[in-house]
């Protein structure tokens, strides 16, 4: 799916992505179903899809990291 995001946009386009974020594990959290990454594996599953890292950041803001479950990250193609 990341190749075929890099493919749609233009030369030079930028991507963000928000993702839950966790210790690399994929599944079901309540009613929800995700793939919770850990920054350093997202970082490289981006990277080799040919993007490369503009910033990131956890979320919500001013929390404690461990009441940050959301990872935003912003790439350019």
């Amino acid at each position: 799916m990341l190749g075929e995001l890099r493919i749609a946009l233009a030369p030079r386009g930028v991507l963000f992505v928000s993702n839950p974020r966790g210790s690399d594990e994929e599944g079901w959290h309540g009613d929800r179903y995700g793939a919770y990454y850990a920054l350093e594996t997202w970082r490289a599953l981006v990277i080799a899809a040919g993007f490369e890292e503009l910033s990131h950041c956890y979320r919500p803001p001013g929390k404690p990291r461990t009441e940050q479950p959301w990872l935003a990250t912003v790439w350019r193609r």
